[in-house]
């Protein structure tokens, strides 16, 4: 039979538990927007100069300026384009085409009692409400 010993080492190594380098892991710092990512979301979504002025909030003329001069977009409009960016690419895959994309962004439509149109765009949590119907599309499900 085996005996059971009880005694302690000699030295005791206490470990102090560090916190998780995890939870302060921040994502990284919002990069500005280029007019040519710019110029590629527009071959996604393909709206004209004077939608995608309305969806950013600013003038047609400044949009013309930031494309002519090739100034990169920043703060709160490299935002709104980046998460654009985002539902463009998971509409493309619902829709498989521009055009059709376009077509059902521009439609009204009824989503959990809310209607949801071309102006939904024009907002982070309209982006974001369209991200989510666009979600339930592909993978099939219907409130």
């Amino acid at each position: 039979m085996k005996a059971i010993n009880y005694n302690f080492p000699e030295q005791q190594i206490f470990l102090i538990a560090a916190e998780p380098e995890t939870l302060y892991a921040t994502s990284q710092k919002l990069k500005d927007y280029t007019v040519d990512n710019f110029s590629k979301l527009n071959k996604m979504l393909s709206f004209s100069q004077i939608e995608w002025a309305n969806i950013l909030h600013i003038s047609d003329r400044t949009l013309q300026r930031y494309i002519k001069e090739r100034k990169s977009f920043e703060g709160l409009h490299a935002e709104h384009l980046y998460q654009l960016e985002n539902m463009a690419k998971l509409a493309l895959e619902v829709f498989s085409s521009p055009e059709k994309v376009k077509v059902w962004l521009q439609d009204s439509k009824q989503v959990l009692g809310k209607t949801l149109d071309f102006s939904t765009l024009q907002s982070f949590w309209g982006v974001k409400l369209l991200s989510n119907e666009l979600g339930r599309i592909a993978h099939g499900v219907y409130i």
